[in-house]
């Protein structure tokens, strides 16, 4: 029997292990690292090879450590949320594992397969011990808002800030490697925030304001107008990051909750939603109407033939193609997509990195089997919604994790980052996690 004493300290490990689930969600965009064992690899990315532990894996880190203690305390069994879910998260794992034997760097991509065990325990840990929306909703909003602040200054005086000591990166327009939009004759500093890159940036912030956009959909009044406040300031770094994907995911997500709210005729919601689109264009247009030039050169009119990113990210779907076809059975190596881009193409125009289409990164790493795990991770929960949508209907916090989801699907779709990345990883495996609690509590 466990003792009174036992289940109280239990208890406080829970609460321990929250505040540092909290403090993980917060810490999920810094680019702040330390570099456990550096391994240079020119002329890739120091990034992708080096062995690095960001402010995230410390703080998630503890939150396993503090819910070990409470396990030991007060034993119990532990839920795995919906079994389709489970077995394709466990099966994306083992996938991971496989592929150390065919990697073309073993020893890195240890380092990542390591990294996705830390992951299942906290998918396992959101679906057993968040019953509350307030232990995400309130991190995401302090995690948008501290960022975009940063970022709309970063803007506005188009350079870094000197904060070097929490991992900001030194920016200015000028330097060769900092990411920019080319106007008339002028480089443009875009919003980095304290992240790795303006794309990060932008999808850590598109994510957060799904879920800033659930609360002021389905919330009471008072989490209603604190959420529409944090919104309002934060959609503008939003903007200025210029990150495509990161607009793009937001505008599906966010159509497909204010749809399902005038498919529900819920027309109080469908309003409240119309007043914050309009306040959003009216807080943006003085910036847009300034620099309308960036905005046109970047959104390009569609024209892929005269848009340079988009012609290099056909050329690097190319050759991941071969990759994969090349190496489908177990996989190029869990990580080690650049460097197997540099040990196959003796000429290459671009640096070496992955794909930018994140589901095939993960069929070169895994193979097959953990390009099918991962590709039913995606679409388990869309057919789901399909199949189930009165449910989803009822049920703000599904329909919310759902959108959630829907917008790192969107985003994989144009970019990486969301399976190579610690930053996208959290979000993605976040996203997972909160799905699978909020269809386990309506089944």
């Amino acid at each position: 029997m466990v003792s009174s004493f036992q289940n109280r300290l239990s208890r406080a490990f829970i609460v321990g292990a929250r505040l540092f689930f909290a403090l993980t969600i917060f810490a999920i965009p810094f680019r702040w690292r330390l570099v456990i064992w550096p391994r240079p690899f020119f002329p890739l990315y120091s990034d992708y090879t080096d062995y690095l532990l960001f402010a995230s894996d410390l703080s998630m880190l503890y939150m396993l450590l503090f819910w070990a203690c409470a396990l030991l305390l007060a034993p119990r069994k532990l839920r795995v949320g919906p079994s389709l879910m489970w077995v394709s998260l466990l099966g994306l794992t083992v996938a991971g594992w496989v592929s150390v034997f065919g990697s073309v760097d073993g020893i890195l991509s240890r380092y990542h397969a390591v990294r996705f065990v830390p992951l299942l325990l906290f998918y396992l840990f959101i679906v057993n011990e968040i019953k509350s929306a307030s232990w995400v909703i309130v991190p995401v909003g302090a995690q948008v808002l501290f960022q975009a602040a940063i970022a709309i200054l970063q803007v506005a005086a188009q350079r870094s800030l000197g904060l070097q000591s929490l991992g900001e990166l030194s920016l200015h327009p000028a330097d060769s490697g900092t990411s920019v939009i080319f106007g008339d004759g002028f480089r443009f500093l875009r919003g980095y925030g304290l992240s790795d890159h303006p794309n990060i940036l932008g999808g850590c912030i598109a994510f957060g304001l799904v879920l800033l956009l659930a609360v002021i959909l389905h919330g009471n009044t008072r989490a209603r107008i604190i959420s529409s406040i944090v919104f309002l300031l934060c959609f503008p770094a939003l903007v200025m990051t210029f990150s495509r994907s990161a607009w793009l995911s937001f505008f599906v997500a966010g159509s497909f909750m204010v749809g399902g709210e005038a498919f529900a005729r819920k027309w109080d919601s469908v309003q409240r939603a119309i007043l914050l689109g309009m306040l959003s264009l009216l807080v943006v247009a003085p910036f847009i109407q300034k620099n309308n030039l960036l905005f046109q050169s970047r959104v390009n009119s569609g024209n892929m033939a005269q848009d340079d990113p988009m012609k290099e990210r056909a050329f690097l779907l190319e050759a991941g193609n071969m990759l994969f076809v090349e190496h489908s059975a177990i996989g190029i190596g869990l990580g080690a997509a650049p460097l197997a881009m540099r040990e196959r193409f003796v000429e290459f125009p671009l640096n070496f990195q992955p794909p930018h289409y994140a589901i095939l990164t993960v069929a070169m790493e895994t193979g097959v089997l953990g390009g099918m795990f991962y590709l039913l991770l995606l679409a388990i929960p869309c057919v789901t919604v399909v199949l189930r949508w009165e449910l989803f209907l009822r049920r703000p916090a599904l329909m919310g994790a759902f959108a959630l989801l829907l917008a790192m699907t969107v985003v994989g779709f144009f970019d990486y980052y969301t399976w190579s990345y610690s930053y996208g990883r959290v979000w993605q495996w976040l996203g997972w996690g909160l799905y699978s609690a909020a269809l386990e509590t309506a089944a």
